[in-house]
Order: C-alpha cells, then sequence, then structure tokens
C-alpha cells in the first residue's frame, strides 16, 4: 500500500511541476484599455443632469433634465431629456421605474486648433 501512495505522490509532483511557469518574471502587461473600468449600469432612480449614459442605439448621450412622475396606480415613469454627444439633436423619451442604462466612457482631452482666425 506505501508503494502505491509514493508512486501517486511522485506521479503528482511530476505533473504538478510541468504547469509552473519556468520564466522568472511574474509581471503581466495589460493594455491600458482593459485596466479602465467597466460601464456601470445605472437605474432611472441614479439619473442626474450632467450624466453621460448610452442607449440601446449605441450612442453617447447627456442627461440635460428629468422629472418623475408618481402615479396613483403603478410604477412611477422618468421622463428624460438627452443631447446626443456625437450628432448634436435633443430627445426627450420617457421610462418605467427600474428600467437601466449603461454609462457612457467619454474621454475629454486638451486640444489646440492649428488654423488662424480674424483675431490672430
Amino acid at each position: 500500500m506505501s508503494s502505491l501512495r509514493t508512486v501517486l505522490l511522485t506521479t503528482l509532483l511530476a505533473t504538478s511541476t510541468s504547469f509552473t511557469s519556468t520564466s522568472t518574471s511574474t509581471s503581466i502587461h495589460r493594455p491600458r484599455s482593459l485596466t479602465t473600468a467597466l460601464p456601470v449600469a445605472v437605474d432611472t432612480s441614479d439619473i442626474k443632469n450632467g450624466l453621460t449614459i448610452e442607449l440601446p442605439d449605441g450612442e453617447p448621450y447627456k442627461v440635460l433634465s428629468f422629472s418623475i412622475m408618481k402615479q396613483a396606480r403603478g410604477a412611477a415613469k422618468t421622463t428624460i431629456k438627452f443631447k446626443n454627444l456625437k450628432r448634436g439633436n435633443t430627445i426627450e423619451n420617457t421610462y418605467r421605474s427600474g428600467e437601466k442604462f449603461e454609462t457612457a466612457e467619454i474621454l475629454r482631452k486638451p486640444s489646440q486648433y492649428t488654423y488662424e482666425d480674424d483675431a490672430g
């Protein structure tokens, strides 16, 4: 019985060492895009003015204003006025209480224009 145990242990040790890394470096390089936070789902009760979210059409929108209408029966409804950040148009939609939205990832970069205007 002990010889069987010895054979099993040596086999187990031999196979476990074959799965270990042979390199001495253990650091993993990850692209910057993988280290950023993932988009967060927000509820209609979490909507605030200025919040940027992504609607199902895949484009980013900024919340301009919102109002909550509580009804005598049924769930409350939230009317939200959005501005499309790519096209510039505004839309107004009504959602039931509890619907979720995904926050949009917006990168803001300082920029400098390279053309001359009338001021020089």
